[in-house]
């Protein structure tokens, strides 16, 4: 028997032929068959293959059954245990070089009772599973790069380092599995009462890809508190335990480290419960901590203010970032260096969260604070009182910097939720917000300008701060930064608002930023994710003290969508001021700001503004798409998203004078005897014109728009030249000749312009084509012109993106007012473009 189990093969082979051919019965004399290495024929003896298949696998069993209980196999297992460390893993050294790596299968080896005491952490028998604990959990991913590649082909010193992570980020290792593969490298997967760790190595490459998957399953208390954070703490306890490098054995690229971090399950709950901040879709976990293609991410800051606020400030490395023109300067880059274009000299980008939200990014932030500030200061006339309402948010410290530029100013009085953020933790780790070096006349710290006094409300509402008591001086602009956190506090929405418009000076302003931008695809904005916006809209549009509400946005700010802001007057006038040409704009700019001066001798002067310009405000002054799209889906729909273009369907009629055949008028001028003036000119059709049909809109697309200062340096202009009229010597006067020429203009621009439909923009348009020619009447029944959109008698509404988008066009488009025949005279009535059409 023993002969059969231990060579049954060679027996098989000798005699298959036989045992298939003729079955039969097995012979007493096998014994002496197997001893003689007979065959069959040559003993007598026929064997039946099914027979000694059974008898083998019955022999085999009860062989198994009572190796399981030998003496022999209890000492190996006491023997691996005698060492904690090395009953953890298998070291490979032991191959003999012969061995063939890709058919050595590695035992799974147990964790040890024993193990467990000597690590300090509680028995096992006492860690149960926890049946409510949320399905949920953490899953980190680390790409190592530059590692020496001896360290990654040694299965003993990675299981090492395996272990030795579980232990200090405060895990369970329960087993582990680790495979040597041929012709190099490394597969192990250890399994944690949590859940799970797993790599694969690539040494010649240099390289490791390693998951840690954890689960919050246990009900020991002790044990949950010993498990560290897994960012940053668990990723650092990684880099030093798989980080090994050898100078002697340089790595095909240098030491980098690669990691994102994701919260997995269907539970959201169990990812808030992570110091409340490490939310599933947070700012900080789409911007740090899921992207794992990332070059550097380094935690600067990260901590809970007195306020109970989790601040936390990175730095990072896009793998996609380049050096910028300072970092070519440092470096001493030039052309051709393959440096230029790898992140590898990139200085890092500092971004600040706030609650795991975006507190703000430091390359963008001087483009964000500006967006905020300098639109509403410009918006008034000399601001000199500011306040403003940071709020939670925390954005404050880098708008007082954009109000100190202002030489206007007398006062700032800025609100926060914590000082701690304000004075210790921004000057510190954010400092450009907070300097104001550059700028003469003011403090090198801007929160310590004597025109600067910070206030805060750490224990009370946002809403508890909007009292008229702390606005009892009239304030030119008041920034409120959190606008959620007031409708979050009070369920008096419109009389906090009041008291911020009676707060303002006759022409002061508000400025909300309003977060991301208005979309073409978004829904009914009160109903969609921006519902708390569009009640602060509403509540403003209800509230009598506010003529005007300007929507912009700008794309700059740091976010991954733009940045939407309003704008709120107290007096329509503003329009003026945000419709201003763009140089105008960058006069005031000249005019109204501080001077700067270097940091240090040896360098330039700084630009005082380094993204705001006269451009810049021309376009935040025609709302985008977006908001005029989500506003048009208000219930009922407002009656101006009715023209927001032109009828495509309606007949277009143009004068050519050039042309008659193309055109559908004509023209009858009457001269004066000598023939040098134009005394009357009449229009008449020359096809029939059906209501509705748009008259002459390419000549009126080319109307001259003027503002009210123009038209009063005309009127100057004209005092000035009457009033140095001299005599000649033969005693005609000298000099009236050109002063009636600017009077016969203005007599033209008054005659044949109208103001703009929006109260307070102060423009003008003058009609310089065909429709100069039309006839004026002050009968209204004669008259067979209308402006496009009709003229209402009911107030225009204060928020309205359609007009402020459409301005122009509401301004200069005229239409049949009823069907025109054939020869019939065009007529329009004196008073079309002001006198109200329609209820």
């Amino acid at each position: 028997v023993v002969n059969i189990a231990c060579n049954p093969f060679r027996l098989i082979q000798q005699h298959i032929h036989f045992v298939w051919q003729r079955p039969s019965i097995l012979s007493k004399e096998l014994g002496t068959m197997v001893a003689e290495q007979r065959s069959p024929k040559e003993s007598g003896i026929e064997v039946d293959l099914r027979w000694y298949v059974t008898g083998l696998s019955v022999i085999m069993a009860c062989s198994f059954m009572a190796g399981l209980q030998s003496p022999l196999v209890h000492h190996i297992e006491s023997s691996l245990s005698e060492n904690t460390e090395e009953s953890y893993h298998s070291d490979s050294s032991a191959m003999p070089p012969s061995a063939d790596r890709s058919k050595i299968v590695r035992d799974a080896f147990l964790v040890s009772e024993e193990d467990v005491a000597k690590a300090g952490a509680p028995d096992i028998a006492t860690i149960k599973f926890d049946p409510t604990a949320a399905a949920a959990g953490e899953h980190l991913l680390v790409d190592i790069e530059g590692i020496e590649a001896d360290f990654l082909d040694s299965e003993s010193r990675l299981a090492q380092a395996m272990v030795t992570t579980t232990k200090e980020a405060g895990l369970e290792m329960l087993s582990y599995h680790c495979h040597s593969l041929e012709p190099k490298g490394v597969s192990c997967v250890g399994v944690l009462l949590e859940s799970h760790m797993s790599f694969h190595t690539w040494p010649d490459e240099g390289v490791i890809t390693l998951d840690l998957y954890v689960t919050t399953v246990s009900t020991n208390k002790e044990q949950q508190a010993k498990q560290k954070a897994l960012v940053p703490d668990v990723v650092d306890i990684i880099k030093q335990q798989f980080g090994v490098t050898n100078p002697d054995q340089p790595a095909p690229r240098p030491l980098n480290t690669r990691w994102s971090h994701e919260f997995r399950g269907f539970d959201p709950s169990a990812a808030q419960e992570n110091d409340g901040i490490h939310l599933a879709g947070s700012d900080l976990a789409l911007w740090i901590l899921s992207p794992l293609e990332m070059h550097t991410k380094n935690l600067i800051y990260s901590g809970w203010t007195q306020s109970n606020q989790r601040v936390d400030i990175w730095d990072m490395v896009e793998v996609t970032d380049t050096p910028s023109k300072q970092d070519i300067i440092k470096y001493g880059l030039t052309e051709g260096d393959p440096r230029l274009l790898t992140p590898e000299l990139a200085t890092p980008a500092r971004v600040a969260f706030l609650n795991g939200h975006v507190l703000s990014d430091m390359d963008s932030e001087s483009i964000l604070s500006e967006s905020i500030a300098q639109p509403a200061m410009f918006a008034h006339k000399g601001p000199e009182q500011v306040t403003i309402l940071a709020g939670p948010v925390g954005l404050g410290s880098g708008v007082i910097r954009e109000v100190l530029k202002h030489q206007t100013i007398t006062g700032v009085t800025a609100w926060h939720t914590n000082a701690e953020l304000v004075e210790e933790i921004v000057p510190k780790h954010l400092g450009i917000m907070d300097d104001c070096t550059v700028l003469k006349g003011r403090a090198d710290q801007c929160s310590k300008d004597p025109l600067v006094s910070l206030k805060y409300y750490e224990e009370q509402p946002f809403s508890s701060i909007i009292t008229p008591e702390n606005l009892s001086t009239p304030q030119d602009v008041i920034f409120v930064l959190d606008f959620e956190s007031i409708l979050k506090t009070t369920d008096k929405v419109s009389e906090t608002l009041s008291v911020l418009m009676d707060g303002l000076t006759d022409e002061g302003v508000l400025l909300f930023p309003v977060g991301t931008a208005a979309a073409i695809h978004d829904p009914r904005a009160d109903l969609g994710v921006h519902a708390k916006r569009e009640e602060l809209f509403k509540s403003l549009e209800g509230l009598d003290s506010v003529a005007a509400m300007l929507v912009y946005e700008e794309a700059h700010t740091g976010n991954l969508e733009p940045e939407g802001f309003l704008l709120v007057c107290k007096d329509a006038s503003c329009r003026q001021r945000w419709y201003a040409r763009s140089d105008q704009v960058e006069y005031q700019i000249y005019e109204r700001l501080v001077r700067t001066q270097p940091k240090e001798p040896d360098q330039e002067k700084p630009l005082v503004l380094s993204y705001f310009d006269g451009t810049t405000q021309r376009s935040y002054q025609w709302p985008k798409k977006g908001w005029e799209t989500v506003y048009c889906r208000r219930e009922p729909t407002p009656w101006e998203c009715a023209y927001t273009h032109l009828n495509q369907h309606a007949e277009f009629h143009e004068l050519d004078l050039e042309d008659e055949s193309e055109s559908s008028f004509r023209v009858e001028t009457t001269m004066s005897e000598d023939g040098k003036e134009l005394e009357e000119s009449r229009v008449f059709a020359t096809t029939d014109i059906p209501k509705g049909s748009y008259i002459m809109a390419e000549h009126l697309a080319s109307s001259l728009m003027l503002t009210e200062r123009n038209l009063e340096g005309l009127n100057n202009n004209t005092k000035l030249a009457t009033a140095g009229v001299e005599e000649s010597e033969d005693g005609e006067s000298k000099g009236p000749a050109r002063a009636t020429i600017i009077e016969d203009l203005l007599d033209f621009f008054d005659h044949h312009g109208h103001p703009s439909i929006m109260e307070g923009s102060e423009q003008h348009y003058v009609e310089v084509g065909g429709t100069a020619l039309i006839r004026r009447t002050d009968n209204v029944k004669e008259s067979n012109l209308e402006p496009w959109v009709p003229r209402r008698r009911s107030p225009k509404p204060t928020y309205s993106p359609v007009y402020e988008r459409h301005r122009m066009s509401f301004d200069v488009f005229i239409v049949a007012s009823r069907d025109i025949e054939e020869g019939e005279e065009i007529v329009m009535h004196e008073d079309m473009w002001t006198a109200p059409s329609v209820e």
